[in-house]
């Protein structure tokens, strides 16, 4: 069986991609494998379905992203699908990649995804971040880290850690964190960077986003929702709606949180996170979703009101089942 890092030194032509609205993790990772993939000689392209958010835009300063418009796609042997496992997630560029000849390899943290659509998978479920499995490649292929690399490393690992916070923060987070700094990584600046150059009405989206949340099953769930005319506003602001989740986290008795996004197609996009026990991946799993124990997400066939019914009834199964399992 063909492992990836046998791929990488195979062949000669690859193309980058992860999930709509790419977050840090899928960014970081693709950073750091573009330049591993160049150390290696090969000819490289970034392409996503969305455009590289405001937050990320440094990185563009070191590495070539490109969105993908429907053009005719550049001459390539392998598509790497990073923090993501299946083509559907990756849009309309998503069918073009499936028609081509290209053989599909992913590198992805999330459960499951060795069952994805890539014929080479590096997998690795318990990792915190798809950028740390960049980073072990590249102690397996024996190149060296370079700086804008190791940014990427970075930043992969802060988004997926919540810079830290969260308990997938563990030692292998922090060791490769102290060996990224050593580096030249300059975290206080990439913390300014990424946090602190919001757009002027971020403060107002999201105190209005919090103020339609309610606390339900006797407020162990936290539930708020963001209709199109919440998320045209969030999204001319190059909002970040995740910053929603963590103030409903941090209330005491809270178990889950739920953000329910209104899509323009009639479906909703649903992103849980647990403080405690509950496992929401497994929750999420109902409806055709994924994830990690303690921060999953699903894209709902339902109107907005059903959708806040389902999560609700799924939530409260989720925690009977665990108060019966003590």
């Amino acid at each position: 069986m063909t492992t990836l890092p046998d791929l990488l030194r195979a062949q000669s032509r690859f193309l980058l991609t992860g999930h709509e609205n790419p977050d840090g993790d899928c960014v970081g990772g693709q950073v750091a494998l573009f330049h591993l993939l160049r150390a290696l000689g090969k000819t490289v392209h970034i392409v996503n379905p969305d455009p590289l958010s405001a937050s990320f835009g440094f990185l563009a300063e070191h590495t070539p992203f490109s969105v993908a418009s429907g053009q005719e796609l550049p001459a390539i042997d392998v598509v790497v699908l990073l923090d993501c496992a299946q083509l559907s997630r990756v849009g309309r560029l998503g069918r073009q990649l499936g028609a081509s000849s290209a053989t599909v390899a992913v590198i992805d943290h999330h459960v499951g995804s060795e069952h994805g659509d890539g014929s080479v998978c590096y997998v690795d479920s318990t990792a915190a971040a798809t950028g740390l499995l960049v980073r072990r490649l590249y102690r397996e292929l024996g190149v060296e880290l370079t700086r804008p690399a190791a940014e990427g490393v970075f930043v992969s690992l802060v988004s997926d850690t919540g810079w830290f916070r969260y308990s997938n923060a563990d030692a292998e987070v922090f060791q490769t964190a102290s060996e990224l700094v050593a580096l030249g990584v300059d975290s206080a600046h990439i913390y300014d960077t990424i946090y602190r150059r919001q757009h002027p009405s971020s403060p107002r989206i999201l105190a209005d986003t919090l103020l339609r949340h309610r606390l339900l099953l006797d407020d162990k769930l936290a539930l708020v929702t963001m209709d199109k005319a919440l998320i045209e506003r969030a999204s001319s602001a190059d909002f970040d709606t995740d910053g929603v989740l963590e103030p409903l986290r941090s209330i005491d008795g809270v178990e889950v949180v739920a953000l329910l996004k209104e899509r323009y197609d009639g479906a909703v996009k649903c992103s849980l996170r647990a403080r405690g026990d509950v496992d929401v991946q497994a929750i999420v799993a109902a409806f055709g979703g994924g994830g990690h124990k303690k921060a999953a997400g699903a894209t709902m066939k339902m109107g907005l009101a059903a959708a806040e019914r389902a999560i609700e009834q799924a939530v409260q199964q989720a925690l009977l089942a665990q108060s019966d399992g003590r």
